[in-house]
């Protein structure tokens, strides 16, 4: 890591983006994991303490309406995180995390606020302001934990808003199109670039959420139990063509990227390999969406991506095998074709990637 530096700030040096003169920058202190974990532990003691003192206080004082009250302790709040999030640095892990704790006990405290004021009613306007007011906080706030966090809670808005207008048989197409515009539009944000990354790991966690509840059935989920009985085969098919297609485009860009052709045998076997799981994935709801993360993790160089994708596979799977809406008979034949796909895969990787990287290695030395 020391020698990869040396050579960026070299490179800086050659192309006069900084002075030839300046030494380069050394790396800042870090305190050991147990002094940052006791640090952050104390900030949120001290954060909930705040927050039960403030409470106590406004059930004392007020008798009547207390959203007005529960808005402007949540206003404050807010603003009293962005205020902390803004002067902490990397080192102080104190600020930063008691930053964290009051946006997030400020949104929840407007959140209730909100819902007093449309009076338990008005749903949708309701998921419609909360989400806008998680959008907004998410480009102001550094902390990374917060814009994950509300990416997860935007993408619950948004479910929220589906089910009140009753397209819930959409929910998994807008989710997966919105992770997937998000995902291949990061660069294009320049300096948000970071929170916008965030947001998207939130909105992924969520688009993969959604395609566990479908995998697990009705039976098994008592949330929006009515709205999920009620979904077509087109809940099913939509976002599995769009993850096919999607994935089957990412896979050429990929050899694209590494100036490869598709006409080669890892370029058939990768092809056939994303249509064969992609077949596969028409009763496993979820595998194929989360392939298609796997992918884009590949070709965006982005391991939280790849990571979330390899973590949902056997989450899928197994949901899939405990289900009790399929059949003994079909869980074994479709989990037999998928380990024979990645048997397969495998001996490809090993016959062919292998090879390059050796050819590679004697074409350097």
């Amino acid at each position: 890591m020391t020698t990869a530096k040396e050579q960026l700030w070299q490179s800086l040096q050659q192309t006069n983006c900084v002075n030839v003169d300046t030494p380069m920058p050394k790396d800042p202190f870090m305190s050991p994991w147990y002094l940052a974990l006791l640090e952050g532990g104390a900030g949120w003691i001290a954060a909930m303490f705040l927050l039960g003192f403030v409470g106590s206080f406004m059930a004392l004082v007020v008798t009547e309406s207390i959203a007005p009250g529960v808005l402007t302790i949540g206003s404050v709040f807010v603003l009293l995180g962005l205020f902390f999030d803004r002067q902490s640095t990397r080192q102080q892990v104190f600020m930063s995390q008691l930053a964290l704790v009051l946006g997030l006990c400020g949104l929840l405290c407007i959140g209730w606020g909100l819902w007093e004021v449309l009076d338990y009613h008005n749903r949708l306007a309701w998921f419609i302001s909360f989400g806008a007011l998680l959008s907004i906080h998410s480009l102001f706030i550094n902390n990374r934990l917060s814009v994950l966090l509300n990416g997860i809670g935007i993408g619950g808005c948004i479910t929220g808003i589906l089910y009140q207008w009753q397209w819930m048989n959409l929910l998994p197409l807008v989710m997966l199109v919105l992770a997937i515009i998000l995902c291949l539009s990061l660069e294009r944000f320049g300096a948000y670039y970071g929170r916008i990354c965030y947001l998207c790991y939130g909105l992924i966690c969520w688009t993969l959420m959604t395609q566990g509840v479908l995998i697990l059935g009705v039976s098994q989920v008592d949330f929006f139990n009515d709205a999920i009985s009620e979904l077509s085969i087109w809940a099913w098919l939509l976002p599995w063509f769009v993850s096919v297609f999607a994935s089957v485009v990412i896979v050429k860009s990929i050899f694209n990227q590494r100036q490869a052709s598709l006409r080669t045998p890892a370029g058939y076997a990768a092809m056939v390999g994303v249509l064969f799981i992609g077949f596969l994935a028409i009763p496993l709801s979820g595998l194929s969406s989360a392939v298609l993360f796997l992918l884009l993790g590949l070709q965006l160089h982005n391991r939280v991506f790849t990571s979330l994708a390899l973590v949902s596979i056997p989450l899928f799977i197994c949901a899939y095998y405990y289900s009790l809406t399929v059949s003994l008979l079909e869980k074994s034949l479709l989990l037999m074709a998928l380990g024979v796909v990645l048997l397969f895969a495998r001996w490809g990787v090993n016959r062919y990637l292998s090879r390059s990287t050796r050819l590679i290695t004697q074409e350097a030395l």
